[in-house]
């Protein structure tokens, strides 16, 4: 077994083929456009190698990922003239290592938009899901515009986007939007007894196979991203985002106006 470790991401590469990649930024998990990169970099290391032939992308604390940090630097999308915050997303859907996500508490907008760049979801019932970018008055991001009809179908995709409802992990796995339902506290071992599952098969062919059943998805993430952060350049500059960040940073319902 190795491992390796830095202030936000944790990698641990078993016997068993099967790496876990834990990041930590309490206490809701928020990414950052460095989170990412490092996410993406630990998935390009591994598959370099011949060690590693899946990957569990889990997280400290109660919190999978809350996405970006509305309270902070409002969206955390990169510096002017920097990487953009999609395009270290889009090497997360590029790489060729099967993913597991352990989803143990809330993926909350773009946290959702991460646990479905992975290849499985498996959650407890605890976990929750939301795409609330509607609630704020905003335009969804890290490619859901595709991930998510995907996975739940159209009209099921415009529900959720439309109105922002959470969902906890038994309403998700009954969508299809959770692969596996744990028992409370067990989505990380049930998430590794499935990559490992996936990894006790003929790699080169698992890799084969995933290239096949996957292979336009990067290109459909990157034309939705374009488009995504288009329209949320666009939205952030109307009043109704104003609101959508200031209700929720004091809990309470947006009076939106249209503007």
């Amino acid at each position: 077994m190795t491992e390796t470790a830095n202030a936000e991401l944790a990698v641990e590469l078993g016997d068993d083929y099967v790496a876990t990649l834990e990041f930590n930024r309490p206490p809701s998990n928020f990414f950052s456009v460095g989170l990412i990169q490092q996410i993406a970099d630990a998935c390009d290391e591994l598959a370099a190698g011949t060690s590693c032939r899946a990957i569990v992308l889990c997280s400290a604390g109660r919190i999978f990922c809350a996405g970006a940090d509305l309270g902070g630097d409002r969206y955390p999308t990169g510096v002017p003239g920097g990487r953009h915050l999609y395009d270290e997303a889009i090497r997360l859907f590029e790489q060729p290592l099967p993913i597991v996500a352990a989803v143990q508490g809330a993926a909350i907008g773009g946290g959702l938009g991460l646990a479905l760049a992975a290849d499985f979801r498996v959650a407890a019932p605890e976990a929750r899901f939301a795409a609330n970018f509607a609630l704020l008055g905003f335009h969804q991001g890290f490619a859901i515009s595709v991930t998510l009809p995907a996975i739940v179908g159209q009209q099921k995709a415009l529900d959720l986007l439309y109105t922002g409802r959470r969902l906890n992990g038994e309403q998700a796995h009954a969508i299809g939007l959770a692969d596996r339902l744990t028992e409370p506290g067990q989505a990380r071992a049930e998430a590794h007894a499935l990559a490992a599952e996936i990894a006790a098969s003929g790699p080169l062919a698992v890799r084969s196979i995933r290239e096949t059943m996957r292979s336009a998805l990067a290109d459909q993430a990157r034309t939705a991203m374009s488009r995504e952060r288009a329209e949320q350049d666009r939205l952030r500059q109307t009043a109704d985002w104003k609101e959508g960040v200031a209700a929720v940073n004091a809990r309470r319902p947006a009076n939106f106006t249209g503007r």
